[in-house]
Protein backbone atom coordinates (compact mmCIF):
# COMPACT_ATOMS: atom_id res chain seq x y z
CA UNK A 1 0.00 0.00 0.00
CA UNK A 2 1.13 3.57 -0.75
CA UNK A 3 0.87 6.10 2.00
CA UNK A 4 -1.60 8.77 1.56
CA UNK A 5 0.08 12.62 2.15
CA UNK A 6 -2.57 15.08 3.10
CA UNK A 7 -4.95 15.83 6.02
CA UNK A 8 -7.86 13.71 6.61
CA UNK A 9 -11.53 15.01 7.23
CA UNK A 10 -11.52 14.93 10.63
CA UNK A 11 -8.23 16.00 11.32
CA UNK A 12 -9.37 19.33 9.17
CA UNK A 13 -12.56 19.52 11.28
CA UNK A 14 -10.73 18.98 14.52
CA UNK A 15 -8.44 22.30 13.53
CA UNK A 16 -11.13 24.22 12.18
CA UNK A 17 -13.14 24.02 15.53
CA UNK A 18 -10.09 24.76 17.47
CA UNK A 19 -9.48 27.78 15.37
CA UNK A 20 -12.78 28.82 16.12
CA UNK A 21 -12.57 28.60 19.62
CA UNK A 22 -9.83 30.76 19.28
CA UNK A 23 -11.61 33.40 17.52
CA UNK A 24 -14.48 33.26 19.82
CA UNK A 25 -12.35 33.83 22.97
CA UNK A 26 -10.68 36.39 21.13
CA UNK A 27 -13.85 37.91 20.33
CA UNK A 28 -15.45 37.84 24.11
CA UNK A 29 -12.06 39.68 25.40
CA UNK A 30 -12.05 42.59 22.63
CA UNK A 31 -15.60 43.59 23.88
CA UNK A 32 -15.26 42.62 27.26
CA UNK A 33 -12.71 45.20 27.33
CA UNK A 34 -15.01 47.52 25.09
CA UNK A 35 -17.54 47.39 27.65
CA UNK A 36 -14.79 48.05 31.20
CA UNK A 37 -13.80 51.12 29.44
CA UNK A 38 -17.44 52.02 28.39
CA UNK A 39 -17.75 51.72 32.28
CA UNK A 40 -14.71 53.28 33.40
CA UNK A 41 -15.51 56.52 31.45
CA UNK A 42 -19.06 56.47 32.94
CA UNK A 43 -17.27 56.72 36.71
CA UNK A 44 -14.98 59.46 35.47
CA UNK A 45 -18.15 61.31 34.77
CA UNK A 46 -19.97 60.49 37.41
CA UNK A 47 -16.64 61.89 39.90
CA UNK A 48 -16.73 65.02 37.55
CA UNK A 49 -20.84 65.65 37.97
CA UNK A 50 -20.22 64.94 42.00
CA UNK A 51 -17.68 67.59 42.16
CA UNK A 52 -19.61 70.42 39.79
CA UNK A 53 -22.44 69.61 42.82
CA UNK A 54 -20.30 70.15 45.95
CA UNK A 55 -18.67 73.12 44.05
CA UNK A 56 -21.64 74.67 43.92
CA UNK A 57 -22.18 74.30 47.64
CA UNK A 58 -19.03 77.26 47.63
CA UNK A 59 -18.03 79.17 50.89
CA UNK A 60 -21.13 81.37 50.22
CA UNK A 61 -23.76 78.83 50.58
CA UNK A 62 -25.67 78.92 53.88
CA UNK A 63 -25.44 75.72 55.26
CA UNK A 64 -28.39 73.36 56.68
CA UNK A 65 -29.12 70.25 57.61
CA UNK A 66 -30.67 69.20 53.99
CA UNK A 67 -31.84 66.39 51.36
CA UNK A 68 -31.89 67.50 48.21
CA UNK A 69 -31.89 65.20 44.73
CA UNK A 70 -32.19 65.39 41.08
CA UNK A 71 -31.98 64.22 37.58
CA UNK A 72 -28.56 65.21 35.61
CA UNK A 73 -29.67 63.56 32.45
CA UNK A 74 -27.88 60.68 30.49
CA UNK A 75 -29.03 58.60 32.97
CA UNK A 76 -27.17 60.33 35.98
CA UNK A 77 -29.19 61.03 39.36
CA UNK A 78 -27.78 62.70 41.77
CA UNK A 79 -28.32 63.68 45.97
CA UNK A 80 -27.21 66.06 48.01
CA UNK A 81 -27.35 65.54 52.07
CA UNK A 82 -25.98 68.06 54.35
CA UNK A 83 -26.04 67.03 58.16
CA UNK A 84 -25.09 68.70 61.16
CA UNK A 85 -21.91 67.69 62.87
CA UNK A 86 -20.43 68.92 66.37
CA UNK A 87 -20.69 72.30 67.20
CA UNK A 88 -18.22 74.97 69.26
CA UNK A 89 -19.77 78.55 70.29
CA UNK A 90 -21.73 79.57 67.17
CA UNK A 91 -20.43 77.22 64.39
CA UNK A 92 -20.89 73.72 63.28
CA UNK A 93 -18.94 71.33 60.83
CA UNK A 94 -21.45 70.21 58.53
CA UNK A 95 -20.93 66.70 56.70
CA UNK A 96 -22.07 67.11 53.36
CA UNK A 97 -22.12 63.69 50.93
CA UNK A 98 -22.59 63.86 47.04
CA UNK A 99 -23.95 60.74 45.53
CA UNK A 100 -24.15 60.60 41.54
CA UNK A 101 -25.56 57.24 40.36
CA UNK A 102 -25.89 55.94 36.97
CA UNK A 103 -28.09 52.97 36.47
CA UNK A 104 -26.65 50.30 39.13
CA UNK A 105 -23.44 52.13 39.96
CA UNK A 106 -22.66 55.15 42.12
CA UNK A 107 -20.29 57.33 42.96
CA UNK A 108 -20.12 59.40 46.62
CA UNK A 109 -18.27 62.38 47.36
CA UNK A 110 -17.73 63.49 50.87
CA UNK A 111 -16.38 66.61 52.74
CA UNK A 112 -17.12 68.92 55.91
CA UNK A 113 -17.40 72.72 56.11
CA UNK A 114 -18.05 74.95 58.80
CA UNK A 115 -20.67 77.15 59.25
CA UNK A 116 -23.06 79.44 61.33
CA UNK A 117 -25.51 77.14 63.63
CA UNK A 118 -28.35 76.47 61.85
Amino acid sequence: MQAESGFTLLEVMVAFIIAALACLVLYKAGFSGVGEGLTAARYQEAVVRAQSHLAALGPLTKLQPEHLSGNDGSGFHWQIRISPGPSVGTLTLYNLQVTERFGNRAVTLSTKRLGPNA
